[in-house]
């Protein structure tokens, strides 16, 4: 029977590492282990952790001095047992039948080299994530898969694992980058799965605010240079077919958004010819 190894990187996530934890303990497929790898945390997070390892040994606790979210995925993943990997992050969730349907789609369809799904925001969102269709050629341009996903033990080791070097961020596309290829099988499970966490400020917001957004995308492109070179010999050409294959996506959030206001502005004018009415029956 195919194992599955999880493994959850933790720097000071008191508040969540618990939800997170119990997503995991209530998969309706059981064959799993939950790797918790505690990346220096300062705050109570290792009392959290200790007490699901005791718990279930399923959960297995390691400590290491802080090395940011790729090391600790890589330290975890080489502790793993599984056939199947899934990196989580420590205040994510995912749903009780993630594990269940990741794996069926890989026995169901054994060329499958990646599995994700439709994502749910939690947090200060709750709205689903809505990204554009995968194809590896928009990858290069701009990413399409959540950082939880189900993929192959013995692809994660054939391409190193996720990149140190990706410190403030991105390291989940930069992987996929390498991970993947224009031949690559990629199954999509269309419900959410997989439950991202908002905040006020994260490592994405913090991506923005520190302006290392540029400098990472280099980074990925610097590590992977022969992936993008076939697109790069009439760059005008490849500009012209993103923009067309990515403006439908944006179009429709922006018709989205504008449907919204002019929902809230009705909303607004009713209010306000309902309290006009009113006044005019009193006088």
């Amino acid at each position: 029977m195919t194992k599955i190894s999880i493994v959850v990187p933790c720097f000071n996530q008191q508040e969540f590492i618990a939800e997170t934890l119990e997503s995991v303990l209530h998969q309706s497929f059981t064959d799993w282990e939950c790797i918790v790898v505690n990346d220096g945390s300062t705050d109570g997070s290792a009392a959290v952790i200790q007490r699901y390892a005791e718990k279930d040994p399923r959960f297995l606790s390691f400590t290491r001095e802080n090395g940011g979210v790729a090391a600790a995925r890589n330290f975890g993943f080489a502790q793993a047992s599984g056939d199947l990997f899934v990196p989580l992050d420590g205040d994510d969730q995912i749903h009780p039948d993630f594990l269940r349907r990741a794996l069926a789609c890989f026995t169901e369809q054994p060329d499958t080299d990646l599995v994700h799904c439709k994502t749910q925001r939690i947090g200060e969102s709750k709205k689903i994530w809505r990204l554009p269709e995968y194809s590896y050629e928009k990858l290069l341009w701009q990413n399409m898969i959540v950082n939880t996903t189900m993929y192959r033990r013995d692809a994660f080791f054939r391409v190193g694992g996720y990149s140190s070097e990706m410190i403030h961020g991105f390291e989940d596309w930069e992987f996929y980058v390498r991970l993947l290829n224009p031949a690559s099988k990629v199954r999509f499970i269309d419900a959410p799965m997989y439950l991202y966490r908002v905040k006020k400020s994260s490592r994405s917001t913090e991506l923005v605010t520190l302006g290392k957004v540029e400098e990472s995308q280099r980074l990925i492109y610097t590590r992977n240079r022969g992936a993008y070179e076939s697109f790069m010999e009439n760059p005008i050409s490849v500009f012209g077919k993103r923009m067309k294959e990515f403006a439908p996506f944006f179009s429709s959030r922006y018709r989205r958004t504008l449907r919204y206001v002019h929902m809230g502005y009705a909303s607004v004018i009713a209010g306000l010819l309902i309290v006009i009415a009113w006044l005019l029956i009193r006088h």
